[in-house]
């Protein structure tokens, strides 16, 4: 069923990139044949569409890029572009009088200069994109365990790692020995940890800045998946994690 749903999701991503491109090359012919104003800002939010798509895709899809390049994309560009592309919409709309679009362009100027202000800020007041957050007290590896840090590049990096296209994190352990996981929360928003067969009888919430730590024994062989059941703005990268019981 998630495999399925993933597959999906990514025809879904793809056939919005071509019909973002399309969109783009009927714009631009439109303004070639009448270049005007409107025309003009019709072509850069449907050209802004076609990269906005674009760049999504090959951050879902290739798992070749490292964290950094991932987050750059995600948390910066693609919402920067998302704005732009909503004022050249409105614009393009309410583009009517002279009078009208002297006025809707200050207006939506002013809407602009404070989005990218108020990015500005919080880039500025941000540790970096390669800083990595702090960890929780307790926060530390069980002996003969496993460690899973959430961030906001999901489980250990896992939207670096092809999440959820591709499975990680992935544990590995012999059936009938005892399991022990530390999960730790350095993201901003709570996030859930959850292993079917094993620890799916209640949801598991972690809050930001807290530690949770399970046992178990690992008594059923068999492929279990690791998810999160707490939604947040990263849950689909936590759905792909792997328990591997042989």
């Amino acid at each position: 069923m998630l495999a399925a749903a993933l597959y999906y999701g990514d025809f879904v991503q793809i056939a919005l990139v071509i019909v973002s491109a399309a969109l783009a090359i009927v714009s631009v012919n439109a303004y070639r044949k009448r270049p005007e104003g409107r025309y003009l800002l019709l072509m850069l939010a449907f050209s802004l569409l076609c990269i906005i798509s674009a760049g999504t895709a090959v951050v879902e899809l290739f798992t070749g890029a490292g964290p950094v390049a991932v987050q750059l994309v995600e948390v910066y560009l693609v919402p920067s572009l998302e704005l732009l592309m909503v004022v050249s919409f409105l614009v393009a709309i309410l583009w009517s009088t002279r009078t009208k679009r002297r006025l809707v362009t200050v207006l939506l100027a002013t809407v602009l200069a404070v989005g990218i202000g108020a990015s500005a800020a919080s880039l500025a007041a941000s540790p970096g994109l390669g800083a990595l957050a702090s960890l929780p007290a307790g926060c530390v590896r069980p002996e003969g365990g496993f460690l899973i840090v959430a961030s906001s590049m999901g489980y250990n990096d896992s939207i670096a790692h092809g999440a959820p296209v591709k499975s990680w994190p992935v544990l590995d352990v012999p059936q009938g020995e005892d399991v022990a996981i530390t999960v730790c929360n350095t993201y901003s928003q709570a996030v859930g940890f959850q292993v079917t067969h094993y620890l799916s009888q209640e949801i598991q919430a972690i809050q930001p800045g807290q530690v949770l730590k399970v046992n178990f024994v690992a008594n059923e062989a068999g492929s279990f998946d690791i998810y999160c059941a707490v939604f947040n703005p990263i849950h689909i990268y936590l759905q792909g994690g792997e328990l591997n019981v042989s």
